[in-house]
């Protein structure tokens, strides 16, 4: 079996978020790609707002959702965008928070007859089942109501309409320099610093080296308050 997972959380933290799931046979996929014709397991969930929801346990409440599909007595491999979720899973990240959710994941884990294989795979980046399973997650984070996701979307849309000026994306590029020097010299294990802020700015380092990359205005923001958190 093979399942693509993932989570969004409208407002991180606070919610509220919502998960997924793609199942598939394992012979229905090549590499990472549903064969054509292949027919998918979907499945997402609402997660209500609360202070402690975020975006990394509606990550985690996704692998929860396959672990609970999929039959244990057969190998599974997830895919997730998730570098903290697999990273903790896979008992390279010390589990910090979420202790509730990894306890269950540890339950899971034990009925099976073989641990699952993880795999990252790049979010937003035009992968298929990935993209699928971001917008299930998003509808899931609406309580499955599909207008208002769509409005959302078409909003989030529009602010990627608004290309920053030469200026402006001299001085996020130096943010984000500033910042991946900072999280590359720091321990994963011991500093502050999230996986999930870690990755981003990672991602945002290579996608600021393109000429034709224009990042929306929540990109902007979030390098910002980065960049403001660690006086930078």
């Amino acid at each position: 079996m093979v399942a693509f997972t993932d989570g969004a959380c409208l407002k991180n933290p606070g919610g509220p978020a919502g998960w997924s799931a793609i199942l598939l046979a394992a012979q229905a996929i090549t590499g990472s790609v549903a064969r054509e014709g292949a027919v998918p397991i979907e499945c997402y969930g609402y997660i209500p707002q609360a202070p402690t929801t975020t975006n990394n346990r509606a990550e985690i409440t996704a692998v929860l959702a396959v672990l609970c599909i999929a039959a244990a007595d057969y190998p599974l491999k997830i895919y997730s965008d998730s570098e903290y979720t697999i990273k903790v899973a896979q008992g390279t990240y010390q589990m910090k928070a979420n202790a509730d959710l990894w306890a269950l994941y540890r339950m899971l884990l034990a009925r099976r007859k073989v641990a699952p294989l993880f795999e990252w795979v790049r979010g937003h980046a035009g992968h298929d089942l990935n993209e699928r399973a971001d917008e299930l997650a998003g509808i899931g984070a609406w309580n499955g109501d599909k207008n208002a996701y769509r409005k959302w979307q078409e909003s989030s849309a529009l602010e990627a309409h608004n290309v920053p000026s030469s200026a402006e994306l001299l001085a996020l590029r130096q943010q984000v320099q500033k910042l991946n020097s900072l999280f590359g010299s720091l321990d994963p294990q011991t500093s502050r610093v999230s996986a999930q802020e870690r990755q981003f700015i990672e991602d945002m380092a290579k996608r600021l080296q393109k000429s034709n990359f224009n990042p929306t205005l929540k990109q902007s923001n979030w390098v910002k308050g980065l960049a403001a958190k660690y006086k930078v």
